[in-house]
């Protein structure tokens, strides 16, 4: 799983809670603190230029703890989550100038006329909160299992955002290149579809993967 860093041991988080609301928390060895506990299925966990650990709870929050002493700086939830088995609110990057733009990249599942779906949205980090949610894009078949989501945002002069999908527990899919499930997606950092993909048009960069997390 690609994190952005490798966390120093001390700031690993355990006991993260499950699904009979039982709070467990691992026996912590020589050398290893739990820095937060009463988490709530944590998908994703980074690493963030500010040295606070950013995650993303699956429920739909995102927050910003502080490694040194485990309180919870920022918390913001995103009102449209729709968590489903193991959908939800999934993968979460922060651009590589996020000190300067305050960008973070988040994909989750939603509901759209009766349809459980996912979408790669932008937002904005300033004054302690998101704001200008922006999708870039949407409308990727979803399910309770297979969503993948995970996001890279790369560090170079046109950044460039990689999102993997999963096939949505349907195994045809994957295969199928006018499809974007079960696949690797590139885009460019404002959402458009850069001009060297291998298909003309299509965000698909990689294809037949199952599931992508």
């Amino acid at each position: 799983k690609h994190w952005g860093i490798t966390l120093p041991v001390a700031v690993v988080l355990l006991g993260i809670t499950c699904n009979n609301n039982q709070s467990q928390t691992a026996a912590s060895p020589e050398g290893i603190r739990v820095v937060k506990n009463g988490l709530d299925h944590v998908w994703e966990i980074a690493w963030g230029p500010d040295d606070h650990i950013w995650l993303t709870e699956r429920e739909g929050r995102v927050s910003r703890v502080d490694p040194a002493n485990g309180n919870t700086s920022f918390s913001f939830t995103i009102p449209d989550v729709v968590s489903r088995g193991e959908g939800g609110l999934l993968g979460m990057a922060l651009h590589p100038e996020f000190s300067k733009n305050g960008f973070l990249y988040v994909v989750y599942n939603y509901h759209i006329q009766g349809d459980y779906r996912e979408k790669l949205v932008r937002y904005t980090y300033g004054n302690n909160t998101l704001s200008n949610p922006t999708i870039l894009f949407e409308g990727i078949r979803a399910a309770g299992i297979h969503n993948g989501s995970r996001i890279w945002v790369t560090n170079e002069a046109s950044p460039k955002i990689f999102l993997t999908t999963g096939d949505a527990a349907q195994q045809d899919l994957p295969q199928q290149t006018k499809t974007v499930n079960g696949k690797v997606l590139r885009f460019n950092a404002g959402g458009s579809i850069p001009g060297d993909n291998p298909f003309p048009g299509n965000p698909v960069w990689r294809y037949g993967h199952g599931n992508q997390k």
